[in-house]
């Protein structure tokens, strides 16, 4: 071999190290998942979990002053209970679990039944059936990058939901959870209306906060004011642990 070739040869093996050292340290900077995400870490699916929550209601009426005051308001302070129950089969042929739902008003009042409704961990989603209408609540794996339609398996309009805050600890109540996961279902806000929609999953804990507000609005001397809608929120104030 000439001196020439084993020049050229020597250049070409360190430009191809060049190149694989540079894609390796060129990585986006996004934070991991654990290892055992996909397999149900942020919503526990098994018989006899369950998680309790307050809930916080604000009803904003029609029936305003003239000058457009939000002076109708109903505001709603309940608790809510729900228990994984017995596993079952479903129409596709996968595993998922009754989700017995309870209610009441106040600490010192009996937990009274609600409703049904059931959930199930597939190997690329969490989908829950509530109130007779099936969501994809999580999509995986868990990352920056994710976009789902949260209404795929329903007839409502389509909504993209995305992932922020990953892995991140977060005190809530009397807890601090060591790593959750916020999905952003909605951000819109207009000059005629608002909606926005999240929920906060945490480490073996499930859903921790959900926030729901649909409201109308209006510009009224310069300031935004609301017409009618909802404002609900939901924390968790126990859980099985």
């Amino acid at each position: 071999m000439s001196f020439l070739a084993m020049i050229n040869r020597r250049l070409l093996f360190f430009i191809l190290i060049s190149i694989v050292v540079t894609i390796f340290s060129c990585k986006d900077d996004v934070v991991e998942a654990p290892v055992d995400q996909h397999y149900g870490i942020y919503y526990p699916v098994e018989e006899g979990f369950w998680i309790e929550y307050a809930v916080d209601s604000i009803v904003h009426l029609d029936s305003d002053d003239p000058y457009l005051v939000d002076t109708s308001i109903l505001s709603y302070h309940f608790q809510v209970r729900e228990q994984i129950d017995t596993p079952f089969v479903d129409g596709e042929g996968d595993t998922a679990f009754v989700v017995i739902r309870y209610r009441r008003d106040a600490d010192t009042m009996p937990w009274e039944f609600s409703s049904i409704w059931t959930s199930k961990l597939t190997a690329n989603s969490l989908q829950r059936v509530e109130d007779n209408r099936r969501y994809v609540r999580l999509s995986f794996p868990i990352t920056v990058r994710s976009h789902w339609n949260g209404n795929a398996y329903n007839d409502l309009d389509p909504e993209d939901y995305s992932y922020d805050d990953l892995f991140q600890s977060l005190p809530l109540n009397t807890f601090t959870f060591d790593s959750t996961v916020t999905v952003i279902q909605n951000d819109f806000t207009s000059n005629i209306n608002r909606i926005y929609k999240k929920e906060i999953y945490a480490n073996h804990a499930g859903l921790i906060f959900k926030q729901l507000d649909s409201v109308n609005t209006a510009i009224s001397s310069g300031s935004t004011i609301i017409l009618n809608g909802i404002e609900y929120s939901q924390t968790v104030t126990d859980y099985a642990h």
